[in-house]
């Protein structure tokens, strides 16, 4: 028997974008008149938008309600809540970064000015296509570029930029994925293939420049640390999968849900 505070949840979540689909729609176009969204008010007929009349590129990228809205209810409490805890709890617990070495952080002028381009070039693209591409700054890829700009450009704490540092190699295993299995179904616009692959592999080399140059490392900090490799490593990834979490359920789902598009097969299957 369904819980009533649930399904009444779920009826609440589900009110955020009626017109989604219960599944997704074909990726390729099936009976001529294939439906990517329902009318406002979850209505067919006369108010249905169909696939052949949405801009180039987002017919790939529909949202739906393939996970029920039950379910997104139960996963954003779930791993909003258990993210918190894990990221109140292990804040305190890092080991600090010695401000003596401070100066090995800062992120070499090839790679600010590299960066800066890529940045400006990944926003020139998600404003220019359909409508909504932009959330696609919200993919973990994209994620990374917001990282490693912040890193270049923006005043933070020495201890900020080493916990910065240590959840980008991690996360970079994610650009590794995209490059193995891309899907550029929706990068339509001028160079933008290329430019897809340019930044991911980029993306790969960052981590592994810095760490072979000594600006950065995964062991322990021996001045400052007592754990052990294994604890070290431990701690970075509970954190690394703590904000992952956090990010993706309790920022990307809601957005992907009221927008009505996927960015991360969030709100679609892959």
């Amino acid at each position: 028997m369904a819980n009533p505070m649930l399904s009444l949840a779920g009826e609440l979540v589900k009110s955020i974008n009626s017109s989604l689909l219960a599944s997704p729609p074909p990726s390729t176009e099936q009976t001529g008149n294939d439906v990517c969204y329902l009318g406002p008010n979850g209505e067919d007929g006369d108010h249905v938008v169909y696939c052949k009349d949405l801009p180039e590129g987002l017919r790939a990228m529909v949202g739906s309600w393939y996970l029920e809205p039950e379910r997104h209810v139960v996963e954003c409490i779930a791993f909003v809540t258990i993210s918190c805890l894990i990221i109140i709890g292990l804040l305190p617990r890092l080991s600090q970064y010695p401000k003596s070495n401070a100066a090995k952080l800062t992120p070499p002028l090839s790679i600010k000015v590299t960066t800066f381009i890529i940045y400006v070039c990944q926003l020139i693209y998600k404003l220019n296509g359909y409508p909504g591409k932009v959330l696609f700054m919200a993919m973990p890829c994209n994620v990374l570029w917001t990282m490693w700009f912040s890193l270049c450009f923006l005043p933070m704490s020495v201890q900020t930029m080493h916990i910065m540092y240590q959840l980008i190699v991690p996360y970079t295993s994610l650009a590794i994925v995209a490059v193995a299995t891309p899907d550029t179904s929706d990068l339509t616009m001028f160079m933008e293939v290329p430019f897809f692959f340019f930044m991911h592999y980029a993306l790969i080399f960052y981590p592994i420049y810095l760490m072979r140059s000594g600006h950065i490392s995964v062991l322990p900090i021996k001045e400052a640390s007592k754990d052990g490799l294994v604890l070290n490593f431990m701690k970075w990834w509970m954190l690394a999968c703590a904000y992952f979490a956090l990010f993706y359920f309790g920022v990307a789902v809601p957005l992907s849900l009221n927008y009505g598009i996927n960015p991360g097969d969030m709100v679609s299957g892959p």
